[in-house]
């Protein structure tokens, strides 16, 4: 089970990280295997659950059979410490989007479980997707906005390369998220993630060329896409070894 970490103690950890010109890393696992190697080299909020590092519960916040109230008192009382809006309908545009607001069930609800779980004193990290949601999320009161560029980019089931922003195009607009945030709340911290920015070098470049940006969170860019060219490369370094003389 991960450490009963407050809410204030891991914002503090973070921002003396930040205070110390290190990067703050985020890091979704779907497996408790691949948790705990990510935090073996050292991110900082990790899923499920670890040893040494707290852990985020992602929270469907359109859920119409979850009573929110009772269900983050449940995931604060099993030792999650804060939570992200995942799945979330910042994802789904379209008619499909326009008819999800239009009838009670889109990111507004998002908005308000964080706005409830920051309450309830649980660390809150929500993926914004534009300017707009940045600031809803701000005013909600989220300590970590997480600037989703949309899916990510590469490997066997991510967006094909020119199906979706550019960098540069990432750039403005993470810059664009965080200024709008901080002008809400100076305290808060901001993450990129998602898109274009798939491999360390694509987050340095948004860092780089960004002010203000505090890290990366990463999920597909950790988790899938590693995997996916690890047992690729160990299955070609299989197939091609050579059998004794016969």
């Amino acid at each position: 089970m991960a450490p009963q970490l407050t809410r204030t103690q891991i914002l503090e950890k973070l921002r003396g990280q930040i205070a110390e010109g290190k990067t703050i890393v985020g890091a979704g696992a779907g497996i408790g295997l691949s948790a705990k190697f990510v935090e073996a080299a050292g991110a900082k909020e990790v899923l499920p659950v670890v040893h040494h590092t707290p852990v985020l519960a992602g929270v469907c916040g359109t859920d119409p059979y979850v009573s929110m109230p009772h269900f983050l008192t449940k995931l604060r009382d099993l030792g999650f410490a804060g939570v992200q809006n995942f799945p979330t309908v910042g994802l789904i545009d379209g008619t499909f989007r326009a008819a999800l607001e239009e009838t009670g069930m889109g990111y507004d609800l998002e908005v308000e479980m964080i706005r409830l779980a920051h309450s309830m004193d649980l660390l809150t990290t929500p993926y914004v997707f534009n300017v707009e949601e940045a600031k809803q999320m701000a005013q909600a009161g989220a300590d970590i906005l997480v600037a989703h560029m949309g899916l990510t980019t590469g490997g066997s089931i991510g967006l094909k390369e020119g199906g979706g922003k550019t960098m540069d195009e990432c750039v403005k607009l993470i810059q664009e998220i965080r200024d709008v945030a901080r002008e809400i709340n100076p305290e808060v911290i901001v993450l990129c993630h998602g898109g274009p920015i798939a491999r360390p070098q694509d987050a340095e470049y948004v860092l780089q060329k960004t002010e203000g940006v505090h890290g990366f969170y990463g999920a597909s860019s950790m988790e899938r896409l590693p995997v996916e060219e690890a047992i690729t490369n160990i299955t070609k370094e299989f197939k091609g070894l050579k059998t004794g003389r016969k």
